[in-house]
C-alpha cells in the first residue's frame, strides 16, 4: 500500500495534452487581429494628407481603441478576433488561464503560450480527468478482463495483430522501460503518437496499461464516459474497451 502526501496539491502541468498551432494559423490570427487597427490608420493618414483633422482624431482614437478591446478580450478570454477564427486560445505559460491585468507585459516578456483547440485540449477545461473503474458484473463483459492460459492479441488499426506474452511497448520509435519489453514500432504520419506512447501487459490474470508521458495522452474508451489515462499510472484494462493513443486506435482481445 502507497501512502500519499495528502498535505500540498499534487503537481498537474496546466497545459498537459494540449498542442502547438501550425505557424500558417498563427499568421492568420495575427494578419485579423491587425486588419481593423491598421485599416483605421491608413484611412487616418488619408485623412491627415487631406487635412480634415477632426477625421484624422476620429479614426486614429478609433484604431487605439480597437487595439485595447482587443487586448482586453485577450486578457479575459484568451482569445481575440483572430484566436476565435482559427481556434486558437492564448495563456499564461505557467499556468493555463487567461493572462488578465499583465497580458501586454507578458506579450512583451513571451510568457504567454499559443494553443491550438482543434488538435489538443482546452486550456480552460480540466487537466485530467479521474478514473473510474468499471463497475463489477457477473459476466466477464463487464469486469476487467481475466485471461488464464493463453495470452490475449493486440488489434491495431492498421490491421497487426500482436500478442502479448510478454509486456509491449508502442509507438513511433519505442525504447524499453523494463528489461523483458517487446516493441512495435508504429508508422504514424500524423505524428500524434509519441516515440514511447503506451505499455500493455498481461500478468496471466489481468490485461495492464501505462500510458508513458505521452504527449497526446491515452483515452480508455469503455461502457461509460471516455477516461483520460494519468501518465505513468498502470491501469487495468476492462473488457470490450479500446484504447485510444493519440488518433491511433488499439483493441485488446482474448486469445
Amino acid at each position: 500500500m502507497t501512502t500519499q502526501d495528502t498535505t500540498r496539491p499534487a503537481e498537474v502541468d496546466p497545459l498537459v495534452l494540449v498542442a502547438r498551432p501550425p505557424a500558417g494559423r498563427r499568421a492568420v490570427a495575427w494578419i485579423v487581429d491587425c486588419a481593423a487597427p491598421v485599416a483605421l490608420l491608413v484611412g487616418a493618414a488619408a485623412a491627415a494628407a487631406s487635412g480634415n483633422t477632426g477625421m484624422t482624431w476620429l479614426l486614429a482614437v478609433g484604431a487605439f481603441a480597437v487595439v485595447l478591446a482587443e487586448i482586453a478580450l485577450l486578457a479575459q478570454t484568451g482569445r481575440s478576433p483572430g484566436g476565435l477564427l482559427t481556434g486558437l486560445r492564448t495563456v499564461d505559460a505557467s499556468t493555463g488561464v487567461a493572462a488578465g491585468r499583465s497580458a501586454v507585459r507578458d506579450l512583451v516578456t513571451g510568457r504567454l503560450r499559443t494553443t491550438d483547440l482543434r488538435r489538443g485540449r482546452d486550456p480552460f477545461a480540466r487537466a485530467l480527468a479521474p478514473y473510474v473503474f468499471p463497475e463489477p458484473g457477473p459476466a466477464p463483459e463487464t469486469g476487467p478482463i481475466t485471461l488464464r492460459g493463453r495470452a490475449p492479441s493486440v488489434e491495431l488499426d492498421s490491421g497487426q495483430r500482436l500478442t502479448l506474452e510478454v509486456p509491449l511497448v508502442l509507438g513511433r520509435d519505442p525504447s524499453p522501460s523494463a528489461a523483458d519489453d517487446d516493441l512495435y514500432r508504429w508508422p504514424d504520419l500524423s505524428r500524434t503518437l509519441s516515440k514511447s506512447h503506451a505499455r500493455l501487459e498481461w500478468d496471466g490474470r489481468l490485461v495492464w496499461v501505462t500510458d508513458l508521458g505521452s504527449t497526446n495522452g491515452t483515452v480508455l474508451q469503455a461502457s461509460g464516459a471516455p477516461q483520460t489515462l494519468l501518465a505513468h499510472q498502470r491501469t487495468p484494462l476492462p473488457a470490450s474497451a479500446t484504447l485510444e493513443l493519440g488518433d491511433r486506435i488499439v483493441t485488446v482481445r482474448s486469445a
